[in-house]
């Protein structure tokens, strides 16, 4: 398997590419897998200012077909691979089809990007904590659409597990550092203190929660909802606030100093026409913040006299600086995780040489097992349980009588007993070359433990599994 890491990013594309590709990101994880890619597993993280694969490909991939239509497989690098999902992601956007580029990385650097990604390093605003929630959404979402591999999973863990690490040992993730605290800096420079303001909040989305935190943390304490879906009810009581019945959006927002949306469902919710004719606001001017990707605000409300309209262009354009030593901080932490995932990931290529070790073994005391048995019993039964009791067991050991000790002999033991000897011999045996065969993949020395293996107990066992173990 191979992993490769792909975005589309703010930084090389802008906003409103970024905006059009996500609102193209629904039920893009069973289609990656089922176009000719060569995929085994696909996960989509869709954020304020990029749109993230993490997939997992298999050895070879499919081909461009030949003569006779059938595919020939070739091996789908990083750059075919990458331009292959630009490709379809720009089709089912409406854009251009080869105009579109993504970022795209695989192996070591693919994990140090997910890492870097899951920890802010990589946001709009450096450091921002709302990334891991996004990324738990996303495997939740993948693991529904049955998009997700074993390796995209503990890539994924791991990644959360930098993301804790960075939240607690740097203060990157401190007050100011999210899209929402920018957001209400900017419009807290046009308004009185917020705990004189009328807030009212369009959506409940994966923002407003944060949105709600934010705005109490300045003071705000009269904060309405509305919602164009049945949630904005819930979505208060949880929260203490007030919800805006349906109908009732142009009043609310006569009332409201500042409106902020968070919706990002395609179709801008406050438009020219809705926006006309409000009241005067109390403090001068109505101060309308668009958090929302893909734009909840028409951009001609930013003409209308007495509305000040601020998005994520503004936001993008105000965000402070990370301070320099918790970068590096949390750097040092992704490069730290980094290089104990992959020694882990070294441990676990050594699983099926191991696993056919076992099996030799257990093939081993099955056979001495057999020759204890009793005559003519010893085809007798099904598979064996190599357990210490059971029905299996009983019948086993009560297949005949138990041989009496003659005279001056040594004592006889039961059968049952002989075989849970065997049993916890092998165990004891294959103990430290368990451990060895891990230690050897963490250090990078499978080949070396491989030989040694094939040396002691014969090359047939390990080549029976070295394809296995290259694959996992």
């Amino acid at each position: 398997m191979a992993i490769h890491f792909l975005s589309a990013d703010h930084r090389h594309l802008g906003l409103d590419v970024v905006a059009r590709l996500g609102a193209a990101a629904p039920q893009l994880g069973p289609d990656l897998l089922a176009a000719p890619l060569g995929l085994r597993g696909a996960l989509v993280l869709s954020t304020c200012n990029r749109l993230s694969f993490l997939v997992d490909t298999d050895e070879e991939a499919p081909g461009p077909q030949g003569g006779g239509g059938a595919a020939a497989p070739a091996r789908m690098g990083p750059p075919v691979l990458t331009d292959a999902v630009a490709g379809l992601l720009a089709e089912r956007a409406g854009l251009p089809v080869g105009d579109l580029r993504l970022e795209g990385s695989s192996g070591q650097e693919a994990y140090r990007e997910l890492f870097a990604t899951a920890c802010g390093l990589r946001s709009m605003v450096v450091g921002e904590r709302q990334i891991a929630g996004q990324l738990r959404r996303a495997q939740r979402t993948a693991a529904a659409e049955g998009t997700l591999s074993t390796p995209i999973i503990r890539a994924v863990e791991r990644a959360s597990v930098v993301s804790r690490r960075v939240a607690g040992e740097t203060a990157l993730a401190g007050r100011g550092r999210s899209v929402v605290a920018v957001g209400l800096d900017l419009a807290g420079s046009h308004l009185p203190a917020l705990s004189q303001c009328r807030v009212l909040l369009v959506g409940t989305g994966s923002y407003a929660g944060a949105a709600v935190g934010a705005l109490r943390e300045r003071g705000a304490g009269r904060i309405g909802v509305y919602s164009t879906t049945d949630r904005a009810r819930a979505f208060a009581q949880e929260r203490g606030l007030r919800a805006v019945p349906p109908g009732g959006l142009r009043e609310a927002l006569s009332r409201a100093d500042l409106v902020l949306t968070c919706r990002g469902l395609g179709a801008p919710v406050l438009t020219t026409g809705l926006m006309s004719g409000l009241e005067p606001a109390r403090h001068g001017a109505r101060v309308v913040l668009d958090l929302a990707l893909t734009r909840d605000v028409e951009p001609e409300v930013a003409d209308l006299p007495g509305v000040i309209h601020l998005d994520l262009d503004h936001v993008q354009a105000s965000v402070p600086q990370a301070a320099g030593q918790e970068v590096d901080s949390a750097w040092r932490i992704v490069e730290e995780e980094l290089a104990d995932f992959e020694r882990s990931l070294a441990g676990r290529c050594m699983g099926p040489v191991i696993a056919g070790l076992r099996s030799r073994v257990a093939r081993a005391v099955e056979e001495e097992v057999v020759r204890l048995r009793p005559a003519g019993t010893a085809a007798a039964g099904g598979p064996r349980d190599h357990g210490g009791s059971g029905p299996g067991r009983e019948r086993a050991a009560g297949s005949g009588p138990e041989p009496e000790a003659g005279p001056g002999s040594e004592p006889m033991i039961p059968l049952a007993q002989a075989e849970q000897a065997l049993h916890r011999l092998a165990a004891r045996l294959l103990h430290r070359p368990t451990v060895q065969a891990r230690r050897a993949g963490e250090a990078g020395q499978q080949e070396a433990y491989r030989e040694a293996l094939a040396l002691v107990i014969g090359s047939d066992v390990v080549q029976a599994n070295i394809d296995k173990a290259d694959m996992t």
